[in-house]
Parts: structure tokens; C-alpha cells; sequence
């Protein structure tokens, strides 16, 4: 009885297989079919588009000058404009050194070319009577010296050397007297009352800056340059935003500099202001050292298409909708993309459909459903 158990347990065992294998489903039929993705479409069409190139910078004087005394001396007056943060008009004197010793310098002067001007017509008459004496007793040509030429010629140069003495004294005598150069603003102060001050440009007396007109440096990379129309003499104006957006104003934009900053590998636009750091009716004044958003005037554009930046798949290729509602992959060419858009200048017919929806899982030619 025990060699026949063996069997029957092998005989039982195969009949199990055979009807497992016979009764097996199809490999089809144990996978689920995929659903069809559902996709929302942009049917693109060209347009003229206004590029822009996005930066940020600050708001600086186009002059700001060094106050350096020309002249050594002890400090008599300082103006009450000549105080941080204060105005000024151009022609205002902001401080005054004392004078006494350049006045006394020039009363010399004077005086030294008043000598000079009578040794001169001193000089002149001799010579006249020397040139009459020779013609009256003389023979011949008389000699240079004879009708006191070397003399009168000595003559003249003391008198260009005491106006000349008499010019440098003058000068230094008004140069007791710093004169605003321009209407500006105080932006640092060294000096007060009573202090002695020396001739030093490597000591200025404080540092102030023209109000009439500032400049921002607004950084931007080679390729955002290229956008930029530099071939044209059409004038360009950026966009300049000050806070939260509310306070935007127009300025030309005046140069792109033409030298790389060897440490970041940007290049600079520069754009003005005239007469930034005073109120106007509809704008508030803007201070030195403001920091300012920029949408810079680029090129035109008349064939160009707009996407939203989520339309984007990967770096440079868009999702079509084909006719028969099927997926395809287009390379593009994209001239410019942020955060929010993309610009493409190749790659697309007009009415073509792009797709915008997120695909998770993408084969080439799958079929979608259209959201209408």
C-alpha cells in the first residue's frame, strides 16, 4: 500500500497543473487598459512681440565730487547748506579760509608789478633819448646796446613775471572760497569751523553730488545684450519700479557699456534720470542709493510666438496635438523664457496645437482626449 501513495500523490499533483495551465487568462487580459490623458491646448498663432530684458540696480548721482582745499589755512566760515544730507545752489559758498595772508600776498604782487610799470616807462624814455642821441652824434648803426635793448628787454620781463606773480596770488586769494560747483547735496563732511586745513587732494573736506541727474547700472548677461536693438538710433526707455510696483517711472536708456566684468561676465545698460531726487506731482523723490527693478526696451519681433512657461517640455521642445489627437515632440527655437513665458521665433506652423497639461507619462504618438 505504501509504494502506491508516491503515485497517487504525483498523479493528483500533474491533474492540478494541467488544469491551472488549460484554465490560464491571457496576458491581455490581466492588464488593465491605460487610460486616455486628457490635455488642455494652445492653438499658437505669430505676433509682434516687444522684448524685454528684467534687471535691478541702484540709483546713483551721475557727478559726485571730492571737496579738496587748494589753498592751506584755518577754517573762518562754514555754511549751514554744508551739512549732510542738505541742498545747496550752484554758486553757494560752502566754506570760507581765512584769507588774510593771500590778500597780503596779493597786495605784493600788485605792488611788485606797479614797480615793474614805472621801471618800464623809465626804461622806454631812456631808451627814446639814446635812439635821439645817436642820431644827433653818432655814425653809423648804432649797437643794441648803445640804444639799451638787453635794458628795455629786462624791462618787459619784470613785468610779465610780477603779472604772472600777481595772477597765481589772485587765484590762490579766491580759492579761499570753496564754490559749489552745481546744485547738489551733501554726502559726507570732514571739516568745521576753526579747523586747519592743508592743500592735500588725499584730504578732502567732504563729498557731494549733483541733483540734476542720476544713473543705474543695470547688469544683464551677453545673450540678454543681444536682445537689446543696439543697431538702431531709435531711443530705448526702461521701465523703472521702485517698492511694491506702485511708483514707476520712464527712463532713456543712454549707453550699453562695452567692457565685461572679468568676475561675473556681465555687461551693464545704463539709464538716466533728470532730476530724480525731487518731488513731482505724480511721483515721490527717489535718494541716492535706491534700488530699482528694470524692464528694459528690447527688440521688435512681427513673427514670434508666446507660450507659458509650463508649455515647455525640457529645455527646447513643445508637446503638438496632431490631427488625430495624438502626441508628437517639436523642437523650438527660443529666442527668450522666464519664469512666467516663453518666446519662440522657430519650430511652429500657425494654428498648430500645443499641448499645456503635465503628462506623466509620455510615449511618442500616444493618443489624448482634447479638452475642449
Amino acid at each position: 500500500m505504501k509504494p502506491i501513495l508516491p503515485i497517487i500523490i504525483l498523479l493528483a499533483a500533474g491533474s492540478i497543473t494541467a488544469v491551472l495551465v488549460i484554465f490560464k487568462p491571457d496576458a491581455a487580459e490581466l492588464t488593465p487598459e491605460r487610460p486616455i490623458t486628457s490635455v488642455e491646448v494652445i492653438a499658437v498663432q505669430p505676433q509682434s512681440i516687444q522684448l524685454t530684458v528684467s534687471s535691478q540696480g541702484t540709483l546713483l548721482p551721475t557727478i559726485e565730487t571730492d571737496l579738496v582745499a587748494e589753498v592751506s589755512g584755518r577754517v573762518i566760515k562754514v555754511s549751514d547748506s554744508f551739512r549732510i544730507g542738505n541742498h545747496f545752489r550752484k554758486g553757494d559758498r560752502l566754506i570760507k579760509i581765512d584769507p588774510a595772508d593771500y590778500q597780503a600776498v596779493a597786495a605784493n604782487a600788485s605792488a611788485d608789478l606797479a614797480d615793474a610799470e614805472l621801471a618800464l616807462a623809465q626804461e622806454l624814455a631812456q631808451s627814446e633819448q639814446a635812439a635821439a642821441d645817436w642820431q644827433a652824434l653818432g655814425d653809423g648803426k648804432a649797437s643794441d646796446l648803445t640804444l639799451r635793448k638787453p635794458q628795455l628787454a629786462q624791462a618787459k620781463a619784470r613785468i610779465a613775471s610780477a603779472e604772472a606773480r600777481l595772477k597765481r596770488a589772485l587765484r590762490d586769494l579766491a580759492r579761499t572760497e570753496i564754490i559749489a560747483p552745481y546744485d547738489g547735496s551733501v554726502l559726507s563732511k570732514q571739516v568745521d569751523l576753526g579747523q586747519f586745513v592743508i592743500a592735500n587732494p588725499a584730504n578732502p573736506l567732504g563729498r557731494i553730488y549733483a541733483t540734476g541727474s542720476a544713473e543705474i547700472r543695470l547688469p544683464i548677461t551677453e545673450k540678454e545684450a543681444a536682445l537689446l536693438d543696439q543697431r538702431t538710433k531709435r531711443q530705448r526707455f526702461v521701465k523703472l519700479t521702485q517698492g511694491t510696483g506702485e511708483d514707476t517711472r520712464m527712463a532713456p536708456l543712454v549707453r550699453i557699456e562695452d567692457n565685461v566684468d572679468p568676475s561675473s561676465r556681465l555687461l551693464y545698460a545704463v539709464a538716466r534720470i533728470q532730476d530724480p531726487f525731487s518731488p513731482r506731482p505724480d511721483q515721490s523723490a527717489l535718494r541716492r542709493g535706491t534700488f530699482l527693478q528694470a524692464e528694459i526696451e528690447g527688440r521688435n519681433l512681427s513673427d514670434a510666438y508666446a507660450l507659458p512657461r509650463y508649455a515647455l517640455r525640457g529645455s527646447n521642445s513643445v508637446y503638438i496635438v496632431n490631427k488625430s489627437d495624438t502626441l508628437e515632440t517639436r523642437i523650438v527655437e527660443i529666442i527668450k523664457s522666464d519664469a512666467k513665458e516663453v518666446i519662440i521665433t522657430a519650430g511652429l506652423v500657425p494654428g498648430e496645437r500645443v499641448a499645456t497639461s503635465p503628462i506623466a507619462y509620455y510615449i511618442e504618438n500616444m493618443a489624448v482626449d482634447v479638452i475642449k
